[in-house]
Parts: structure tokens; sequence; C-alpha cells
């Protein structure tokens, strides 16, 4: 198996490459060492790597879409631009699991040095939601000069959380516009020609348009740029990184566990279904705009799965596999081990029914259709059955806890869902 080596805390660890065959898993004579904390926080580390790192090359695929787009705006180079948002959803999604981190970086003053505090203070300019699409217009029909500065400047104006102007979703609106579908089928609707540059726009807001989205874009990849760099091998050794400081935490593990915990119960049964279901409400559905939440709800659960059980798909290329939480509870009650498995692979079952329904060529279901439907439907009852079953998962993982004799981390987050 071709392997490229990531050293994290003075240990090397083996990053396998995709579609690369074999394994030594099989041979008799390997003998299997129990996985320790450590080994557990390094690939955490290595994971964390992979994730920012397939965010940002995703990221800036949707940049250069958007520069085509920008360029030369014609309904297929809008469509490309779409494409490229959608790709991009699947790997930072995955990376939201990293985002309640306070519980480790709070008082550790380690923006000292111009780096960054934490995660969850990142992550509120980055995929804050939702966002009132009513402020960006305004911007956008104003006088100021459309920059970064000016939407760093203006997200969450007013101290009204809801003034989102950066990040993913700002980029997902200016490219969908606003989705007046409620729950039925179909998403926003933005033509190209919002964005004409050649004498024939239909008001006087094309070109700030264009300026704003383009603002959007390069700010977003640019903070992308700037998570990377906490994560990578050198970050890992130098004092004042996040990485850095979550492999000298003594509570890292319990940080892990605690953000499995938030993202399986407070984000994903609460926040991110059971409210838009319970309410009714499509302004409740995750990614609103272009309706792609079954992409994002599936991937923050792989996220989920990802730090159980220590192992990443990357989508450019490279897969990460080594020691997880999973491997500890193995070693100490198989019956656990046996428990958690199963809930997740139940739960893992529900995610897939609700992204190939949204995922059908004929007849797809999106989120915000499940959101409508009453409770015979039966994307509903898959997506009821797999709220119901994230919260019953909860209560095992508070065995796991027990288990590996962790604490209860305060998880609280400032950024997406809240």
């Amino acid at each position: 198996m071709n392997q490229i080596m990531f050293f994290v805390g003075g240990l090397a660890l083996a990053v396998g490459l995709v579609a690369c065959g074999g394994s030594n898993s099989d041979n008799p004579e390997v003998v299997e060492i129990p996985a320790t904390a450590e080994d557990v926080k390094n690939n955490y580390v290595v994971m964390a790597h992979q994730a920012y790192s397939d965010s940002l090359l995703t990221a800036t695929s949707l940049q250069e879409a958007v520069d085509i787009f920008i360029e030369t705006p014609t309904e297929d180079n809008l469509a490309l631009a779409k494409a490229a948002y959608k790709a991009a959803r699947a790997p930072y999604q995955q990376s939201e699991i990293m985002r309640w981190d306070t519980a480790i970086t709070l008082g550790n003053n380690l923006d000292d040095d111009g780096g960054l505090s934490s995660v969850d203070d990142w992550e509120g300019q980055v995929n804050a939601w939702p966002l009132d699409e009513n402020h960006i217009v305004g911007l956008v029909e104003g006088d100021l000069a459309i920059t970064k500065t000016l939407l760093v400047a203006q997200n969450g104006a007013q101290a009204n959380e809801a003034n989102v102007t950066t990040g993913v979703h700002a980029v997902e609106f200016m490219l969908w516009g606003e989705d007046t579908n409620r729950t039925g089928a179909g998403s926003g609707e933005r033509p190209a020609s919002a964005y004409a540059n050649d004498g024939t726009c239909a008001d006087d807001y094309c070109q700030r348009r264009a300026e704003y989205l383009k603002a959007a874009i390069d700010l977003l990849v640019d903070d992308l740029t700037e998570m990377l760099a906490e994560w990578t091998p050198e970050a890992s050794n130098t004092a004042g990184t996040l990485a850095y400081n979550f492999l000298n935490s003594d509570e890292g593990l319990d940080y892990i566990l605690g953000s499995i915990r938030a993202m399986a119960t407070d984000e994903l049964a609460s926040a991110r279904m059971s409210a838009g279901i319970t309410l009714g409400d499509p302004e409740e559905d995750h990614d609103c705009f272009s309706d792609l939440s079954h992409i994002s709800i599936y991937h923050n659960f792989q996220g989920v799965r990802n730090a159980f059980y220590g192992r990443y798909n990357g989508v450019s290329g490279v897969n990460v596999s080594g020691a997880g939480l999973a491997d500890l509870v193995k070693e100490k009650d198989m019956d656990l081990f046996i428990t958690v498995d199963t809930a997740l692979n139940s739960i893992e079952e529900k995610m897939a029914q609700i992204l190939d329904a949204g995922e059908r060529t004929d007849s797809n279901v999106r989120f915000d259709q499940i959101i409508g439907q009453d409770d015979s439907g039966v994307e509903r009852q898959t997506a009821e059955a797999a709220i119901n079953e994230l919260i019953l998962l909860d209560s095992v993982l508070i065995d796991v806890r027990e288990l590996l004799s962790l604490v209860d981390v305060v998880v609280d987050g400032g950024g997406d869902g809240d």
C-alpha cells in the first residue's frame, strides 16, 4: 500500500492513498499493539489536517468556478459554480465536528502570536447559519465599497447573529438567491443575468453582486488557508497552534467525545433536523437556498463516525485510518463497543437514505420537502427515526465517557447552528 508519512508530536503516522490495494491486516505475523490515548490524539490531528486540506482544496475549486462565472456570467458557468459549492460541503461538514473546542482552548491565549484562538471562534466567520438575506441585499444595494474588510465588519452587525455576511452560506445565497418554494420542490432561482456585465443588467446591482460574491469566496479561501496552517505537521510541534494545544491538552479525548455528543444530539438531532420537522419551517433548513441540506446533514454525521472510529475518507485521494476512541472502548469493553457500533451503523443507514432521497435523479425529495411532509411520508419517517436514534445514542456515549474515565466537558459553540 502506498503511503505518505505525517509526523505528529515526533511520531510518524502512515496515511494511506485511496485506490491503493493491499494491507498487512491479515498477516498472522503482525502483532496488534493496543491503542493508547496518545495514538488517538495523534491520529485525530492527522484527520483534522486532511479534512481541512480537502476543505481548502474544494473551496479553491469553488473560487476558480466563481471567477469564471463572474467573468462570463452564463447559466452554464453558474451551474458549474453551484456544482463546486456542492462538492465543497462534503469535506467541510466533516471537519465541523472539531468546532466545540473552547473547553481546551479558552484561557490559553492561543491568539497572542497572531494565530487563531479556537476553532469555534473562527467558525462563526466561515459557516455561520442561519443568515438574514435582507442584510446582504442591503449591502449590495448600498453605497459602501464591497470588500472582504466590509464583510467581516458587517458579520453579526448590531449584535444580531442573523446578520451573517461571510462564509459558505453567504456564497450559497449569492449563487442561488432566496428559495421561495418553501417546502415545495425547487431551490433558489437567481439567474445568471443577475450578474450581467455586458450592459444588459436588469437593475443597478449586477456589478455589486459580483463584487460581493468575489469578496465572500476570497475571504472563505483565506480563512480555510489560515485554519489548515494550524494542523500541519509543523504546527503539531509549534506552541500556540491549535494542533499543539490539542496534543498537549489533558482533556483531548474528553473534547473528542464531547464534540461527538454535541454534533449528534444538539446539532443534528435538534437544530439541523428536528427543528425544521417539528416547526414545519423551511427557514430551519440548513442549506436553505440551495436545498443541499441532505449533503450537509449526511456529512456532519460522517464527522461523528470519523471522530469515533479514527477514520476519514478524503475527497482528494487520501484516506486516513488510525487509532480512535473505538479502539480504546474495544480494549476495555467489547460489548459496549458493539452497542455503539450497532447504533452508529443503524443511524448511518437512515442518513444514507436521506442522502439518496435528495440525490435521486427522478422524483428526488430534499430536506425542505421532508419538512413539509405529513407523518405518513416515507422520508419523514426515516428522518424522525434517525433523530430518535441520535437522541438515544447520547446515553450510550455517556457510558463510553464513564468507561474511559473522561470528564463531561463544556461544548458550547457560537458558530453554525446557533
